[in-house]
């Protein structure tokens, strides 16, 4: 009997074409609301949630059949609850996809705060030729809380461009076969005074939710520069404000907020030492094809019984 697998896609949402490839190994019904998709999984023992956002799995009971969840993220926490992990449902992320996007973004962002470009575009728009020296990035170090599939293409990135990069993971790691000397978060009191910019890329859990308080901000040196592109949960944005407009911190270069999309009244969007960006850095043309072709290759092993591919650590990421 063929296995059945529910998509669920955000409203108007049109998939690349190859998933109707999906159909050779199950049936698959492609769905366009929770109420919608709580219907067909009553019988599916498979979900496919492109739409990362929806919390469907957290706000309803589990669907009794349900054994795999697929997401087209790398994060996870819109899925695993604890009903969810303290169950045998299998749940995937699409690591391979949007790590180097996400690199790509950090130093983007890093060059732009160094290198002044948003005020040589301001100066250009009122045609004022104004001469002045920026910032070298090589010899700068940078903290990097989270050395994960992403952080490890950030490290690569950075070190590339001549960054000191000190990796801060769970535990310390003396020899780590990509970040040397991996230093342990219980050693970020000492080490965050050294850093130039402090990039975050932990994934959201019950453990790293706050991660960054004031205390934190507190101890990092002044006119440093602080990155997220880990989820918006993991800082506290008021202690973030506060360090900003005191000058604690020059800059606050956000892909990722508390609240999505981030309301208009929110003092971010007024704050001359903060760039918001819209939840992108992982976007780039083309991912859609290359998530579609990663879920082909899981829902096939799926069928046939095969382990799946990149299964996640629900214990580790419960939120």
């Amino acid at each position: 009997m063929r296995k059945k697998l529910v998509g669920l896609l955000p409203a108007g949402t049109i998939p690349p074409a190859s998933i109707s490839k999906a159909n050779r190994f199950a049936e698959v019904v492609l769905t366009e609301s929770a109420h919608q998709a709580l219907h067909e999984l009553q019988d599916a023992e498979g979900l496919l949630l492109w739409d990362i956002s929806n919390p469907i799995i957290r706000t309803n009971p589990l669907p009794p059949k349900l054994d795999w969840i697929q997401t087209t993220s790398v994060g996870v926490e819109t899925v695993v609850s604890s009903e969810v992990a303290c169950s045998d449902i299998i749940v995937t992320n699409m690591r391979g996809i949007f790590e180097r996007p996400i690199a790509e973004y950090v130093l983007g962002m890093l060059l732009m705060v160094n290198k002044d470009f948003r005020r040589t575009i301001e100066f250009q728009r009122v045609k004022k030729w104004n001469w002045r020296s920026t910032l070298e990035l090589r010899g700068q170090t940078v903290v990097l809380v989270g050395p994960g599939a992403i952080g490890k293409e950030i490290f690569d990135l950075l070190t590339a461009v001549g960054m000191k990069v000190i990796a801060v993971g769970r535990r310390e790691l003396i020899s780590d076969p990509v970040f040397g000397h991996r230093r342990s978060i219980y050693d970020l009191a000492s080490i965050l005074p050294t850093a130039d910019a402090v990039v975050l890329s932990l994934p959201l859990t019950a453990e790293t939710h706050g991660f960054m308080n004031y205390e934190r901000f507190s101890s990092m040196k002044p006119g440093a520069v602080f990155v997220n592109i880990g989820r918006g949960g993991l800082v506290d944005e008021q202690a973030l404000i506060t360090s900003l407009e005191d000058g604690q911190l020059t800059s606050a270069l956000l892909d990722v907020f508390a609240m999505e999309p981030l309301p208009s009244d929110h003092p971010f969007w007024l704050m001359e030492q903060v760039f918001v960006s819209p939840h992108m850095s992982a976007e780039v043309n083309g991912w859609e094809e290359k998530a579609v072709a990663k879920f082909l290759e899981n829902l096939e092993r799926w069928t046939l019984g095969k382990p799946l591919e990149n299964i996640i650590d629900k214990a580790a990421r419960l939120l």
